[in-house]
């Protein structure tokens, strides 16, 4: 049932106020003009394998992909294994990198789509999305029977960490369907030409970027309009040193987080990197593609960025280059020098008051199908949510080994969990890097906001230990 939306509704859609990747605020009361339901009811398991929640076989299925690094193929599919199940449902389907452009007005106006992939530079931030209760808790989904097995629930079928990845204070709000980690890459074929060891330590890699650069190749590049490509390279080198707690301290809002050794030591660490000529020139000011195009031209050894790379890179990069991951460089006397940013990516969501929310969480269910994750791994040769999918290429084999041990992955949250220190972060890596600030400028400017964060009652907290 479609209603108005009143203007006493609009104070508490606060998320329409905040900026998310650049996008201006939106004027709420322009936005507000008609929309679904706000008394949409809950979405249960009845347990029935076939239709476990109620869909409605002929009810419309809206669904929005983020079309990034692997592209929006395998959605397609997708859809039409919906479609094989529901032949009369009518398919909307949107995809876009600009998520929170597209989709942040349709929350204002109540009539959001039923499946949102909320990722990329522009994903509306969680924090907001929650907090005004925007997003359905998908308990009922992982307690239902798998598609391919009704004696199976679908958790039982998930990779170790999905779950947790999704969880906030202990409800699941997004279903992470890619199995991703950030890591280190650099071109195999050209390290084996050059008799170049792949790095294992932060001074193996310094004496290494020595006689990279002798060959008047850069050591060192990333995206520097996208600073967040940096987050976890510098997250994990003051992890590997201090250990997994330091991390949690800093996502946990602890006191002077920030100002632990291992995380001044990382800022040093990275800020070296700059103040020894080792970041390829112009990086500052170039965005995704262009640093990915320096390094499929080996002007820089070195890049920083997430293990869809080799996806994304299909058919753009040279024929003979080898993608070859590693684990950030770790600093002399590291505690734990095996951790790796690793876990849940590309969020999926079933909005509150989508007008057909049991679709949305059959949709789910069905891309967690053997079928629904072997078309993914085949399409974009990358690990999705589900156990035992083999994916055909070396790039992804080489990911799978750095992450078969759980103890050392960890996925840091804060700029998921908090929309001010997220908008903080990004800016501050990019002058440590580009030198337009000091290691003890950027811990300063951390911590200013982490404490703000922390003392401010309005916004909500979130915990690794619930």
């Amino acid at each position: 049932m479609k209603r108005k939306t009143s203007t006493a509704d609009l104070p508490r859609r606060r998320l329409l106020q905040a900026t998310a990747g650049g996008l201006a605020a939106l004027p709420l009361a322009a936005c507000a003009t008609s929309g679904g339901d706000d008394d949409t009811e809950d979405v249960t398991n009845s347990g029935d394998a076939e239709n476990p929640f109620g869909v409605d076989p002929s009810a419309p299925l809206d669904v929005v992909i983020f079309d990034g690094g692997f592209g929006n193929e395998y959605a397609k599919k997708h859809q039409e294994l919906y479609k094989e199940k529901y032949p009369d449902a009518e398919m909307e389907f949107l995809a876009t990198q600009q998520i929170a452009e597209t989709q942040q007005p349709r929350f204002a106006e109540g009539s959001p789509a039923d499946v949102i992939d909320n990722s990329g530079a522009q994903q509306i931030p969680f924090d907001k999305l929650i907090a005004d209760g925007e997003l359905a808790e998908l308990t009922p989904l992982l307690d239902a029977p798998s598609f391919d097995d009704p004696d199976v629930p679908v958790r039982d079928t998930l990779r170790e960490g999905i779950i947790r990845s999704g969880t906030f204070n202990g409800k699941v709000y997004q279903l992470n369907y890619i199995f991703s980690a950030w890591t280190i890459w650099h071109n195999g074929r050209l390290f084996t030409e050059k008799g170049w060891p792949t790095p294992e330590s932060w001074e193996e890699m310094l004496d290494l970027c020595k006689d990279i650069k002798a060959e008047g190749i850069a050591p060192w590049t990333y995206a520097g309009q996208h600073p967040v490509y940096l987050y976890d390279m510098f997250l994990m080198l003051a992890g590997r040193h201090g250990g997994v707690d330091v991390v949690k301290g800093i996502d946990d809002l602890a006191p002077d987080a920030w100002r632990q050794d291992s995380v001044q030591a990382a800022a040093e660490a990275m800020y070296g990197l700059y103040e020894k000529g080792y970041i390829l020139e112009g990086t500052p000011g170039i965005d995704h593609v262009q640093s990915q195009t320096a390094f499929n031209d080996d002007e820089a050894a070195f890049l920083p960025c997430g293990s869809w790379l080799p996806n994304e890179q299909r058919g753009i990069a040279p024929e003979d280059f080898e993608y070859v991951p590693f684990g950030v460089p770790y600093l002399d006397g590291s505690a734990q020098p095996g951790l790796v940013s690793a876990g849940g990516e590309e969020p999926f969501v079933v909005p509150e008051r989508a007008a057909n929310k049991p679709g949305g969480f059959e949709f789910l269910r069905i891309m967690l199908s053997a079928k629904g994750a072997q078309i993914f791994g085949d399409t974009v040769q990358a690990a999705t949510a589900l156990k035992g999918v083999e994916v055909d290429n070396e790039a992804a084999r080489l990911v799978d080994a750095m992450v078969a041990d759980p103890e050392n992955l960890f996925q840091p949250k804060f700029r998921f969990w908090y929309t001010d220190m997220n908008e903080e972060v990004r800016p501050s890596l990019g002058a440590l890097m580009s030198g337009e600030i000091k290691p003890d400028k950027f811990i300063d400017r951390m911590q200013k906001v982490a404490d703000e964060t922390a003392a401010d009652d309005s916004i909500e907290k979130f915990s690794h230990d619930e």
